[in-house]
């Protein structure tokens, strides 16, 4: 999920991933900049829409002086390489709570990356934050007893959609450039035409979609 191109002159929280990769290769802006910009949007719209669970800022900002300490002595990059993303909080990531929305999860914290969050990495990209769901994915408007509802960012009243709804709310919102959300019926789809944005559905190819959750939630790990 991502933002659509803008005309150049937006500020940096609301420049899309691929605008931003190629503004960190050629120096124009670092990787700590876009990185903090984020930091200061979500420090400002957050309260209001409740789209992240868990933020990653600290690490964030260690990635991202790796990040141009990469660019500084000319190593290779990827097409990512600097820029921060937003995860699904389906999706389970090493080291940080991942939790599906539910009392059930509260606190799990996996030892491994799903697989789409390890392509995400091995692009260059940077982890920042967590976003909100229904419990187990399994609604169209993304509210739970574990972290409660996310707004839509157009309108606090209104729904961001779901399951993917905390992704499709800091996309719009300008927290986040590009997310990894997930698509059975119209997680992805839903949400982005709710908050204004661009999705593609998950299926087998072109974007593989592999074991997200705990194996016995069948229904829903292959998400």
């Amino acid at each position: 999920m991502t933002r659509t191109p803008g005309s150049g002159a937006e500020p940096i929280h609301y420049k899309n991933a691929a605008t931003l990769a190629a503004l960190i290769r050629s120096k124009q802006l670092s990787s700590r900049q876009v990185v903090q910009a984020h930091l200061d949007r979500i420090s400002v719209v957050n309260p209001k829409i409740n789209a992240i669970v868990t933020l990653m800022a600290d690490d964030a900002l260690k990635g991202a002086d790796a990040a141009d300490r990469a660019v500084a002595s000319g190593a290779e990059l990827g097409p990512l390489h600097g820029v921060p993303f937003s995860i699904k909080d389906t999706m389970d990531t090493a080291g940080v709570p991942s939790q599906r929305g539910s009392l059930l999860f509260a606190g799990y914290t996996p030892d491994k990356d799903a697989t789409s969050v390890t392509r995400f990495k091995a692009a260059g990209g940077i982890p920042l934050m967590k976003t909100n769901i229904p419990e187990f994915a399994a609604w169209t408007e993304s509210d739970n007893r574990l972290t409660g509802r996310t707004n839509n960012p157009w309108n606090l009243d209104r729904t961001a959609g779901g399951s993917s709804g905390g992704e499709g709310a800091v996309i719009a919102a300008g927290l986040s450039p590009i997310g990894i959300g997930s698509d059975v019926a119209i997680s992805v789809r839903g949400p982005a035409a709710f908050n204004g944005i661009a999705a593609l559905k998950a299926i087998a190819r072109p974007i593989q979609i592999k074991l997200t959750g705990p194996r016995h939630l069948t229904g829903f790990a292959a998400i």
